[in-house]
């Protein structure tokens, strides 16, 4: 397999930009409370806003007010909780979201299950979707996708699994990273440029397909493989080198 280039600098007037955060923009910490995104990181996105005439955002499993948090001051437009909270340039919100009865279901099946397992905690995100973590207890991999699917198999069709990097999510169904980046570039001022994807994680290769779809790239943050990415660099320190370069060089133009 050879190896995948490392991405172009493009000129910022045909750009549209999107960042997955935890894996990516940042290193994963033991719990998602643990991370911290770097001062120069932040800066340098405040410049790429700007270059990019706006054409930057965020499409993370994280909910929305969780990456607000993260990235204030800055509030870009967002694809949360894997696209089920998309936020438009102007603000507007929109959301997807299961029967509340259901959701309460779940939410109350994860937990229990979470309960029984050592080392593994559930991540409530704005209360539709809820993350079954196991960084802290790797030998509970298979219980935990176990606990998963048992738990999406009586939700009545609403909820499927969403495996990611020592987590397994219940997420509901409707929407991905790939949903939310093609809504995106409906929209100004991301219309008409050329999209590219950086990621790290299986959840973010719907984007990865939906990036490649609009004639865009996409990035692969370390060495998971295989993947539909079209360009790679290795690690979340060399995305924010990436980006703080980005967000001062001219640009040289994507590559057809």
């Amino acid at each position: 397999m050879s190896a995948l280039p490392p991405p172009p600098l493009p000129a910022a007037p045909s750009l549209a930009l999107f960042l997955d955060i935890d894996g990516t923009l940042v290193e994963f910490a033991d719990r998602p409370d643990g991370v911290r995104v770097p001062k120069p990181a932040i800066t340098a996105l405040a410049h790429l806003q700007r270059r990019l005439g706006g054409a930057l955002a965020v499409l993370s499993g994280r909910e929305l007010a969780a990456a607000d948090r993260l990235l204030a001051p800055l509030q870009l437009p967002a694809g949360a909780l894997h696209g089920l909270q998309r936020r438009a340039v102007d603000g507007t919100l929109t959301t997807t979201a299961p029967p509340p009865l259901v959701a309460g279901r779940v939410d109350a099946a994860c937990r229990a299950g979470a309960a029984a397992l050592d080392g593994v905690f559930v991540e409530a995100k704005a209360g539709i979707g809820f993350a079954l973590h196991y960084r802290g207890a790797p030998a509970q991999a298979e219980a935990v996708r176990a606990l998963a699917a048992e738990i999406a198999a009586t939700a009545d069709g609403h909820y499927l699994v969403q495996h990611g990097d020592c987590v397994a999510e219940l997420k509901p169904v409707g929407q991905d990273k790939g949903s939310a980046l093609a809504a995106l570039m409906q929209t100004s001022p991301f219309r008409g440029r050329v999209p590219m994807m950086i990621g790290d994680d299986l959840t973010d290769e719907p984007a990865f397909v939906a990036a490649r779809e609009l004639g865009g790239h996409a990035v692969i943050v370390g060495g998971r493989r295989p993947t539909v990415a079209t360009h790679a660099l290795a690690s979340p320190t060399a995305v924010r080198a990436w980006l703080a370069a980005m967000a001062t060089a001219r640009g040289s133009g994507v590559p057809a």
